[in-house]
């Protein structure tokens, strides 16, 4: 049981490798000011959940993979080449489905901390820890995020007039 665990966070610290570099090629090739400071914003938050991800494996007596972190990394970079080619400016296809993706990937986050909330009664060493109020964060993250997807959505599908 423990292996599955294991593998759960550490699927979800691969995961957040790949949001990370998503978020910081938004926060360097977006022009709107709002934007730039709600990615930021997101980077940091990201950047907490992934200490805290560490921080739970290690509690419990699990490791953080370096192999699957790696292999996040990859699976990401990859990813990230279709969207490039696409393209990330506003009104192109890339940046839609760039913001589509993070979205997907904090729901997942969001998705995480609902079922570690189930679990942690089973380990105490995580007892301070308030996942329900990481699980409203994450929701807070997705509609923002959702925000700037649907924004896309409209400058990338709207027909110029």
């Amino acid at each position: 049981m423990e292996q599955e665990l294991e593998r759960y966070l550490n699927d979800h610290l691969a995961g957040s490798s790949g949001g990370l570099l998503m978020i910081g090629h938004l926060i360097d090739t977006l022009e709107d000011p709002q934007a730039v400071d709600f990615f930021r914003q997101l980077e940091t938050d990201v950047e907490e959940d992934r200490r805290l991800l560490e921080h739970l494996l290690t509690t419990v007596g699990l490791q953080p993979s370096g192999m699957l972190k790696t292999a996040g990394n990859l699976t990401a970079r990859v990813g990230f080449l279709k969207l490039m080619w696409e393209g990330f400016e506003p009104g192109r296809l890339g940046l839609l489905e760039a913001l589509e993706m993070l979205a997907l990937g904090v729901q997942g986050k969001r998705l995480l901390w609902r079922a570690l909330q189930e679990i942690a009664p089973a380990y105490p060493e995580w007892g301070k820890i308030n996942f329900v109020d990481l699980e409203r964060e994450a929701i807070r993250q997705r509609d923002g995020v959702e925000a700037w997807r649907v924004e896309a959505a409209r400058e990338t599908f709207t027909p110029a007039r």
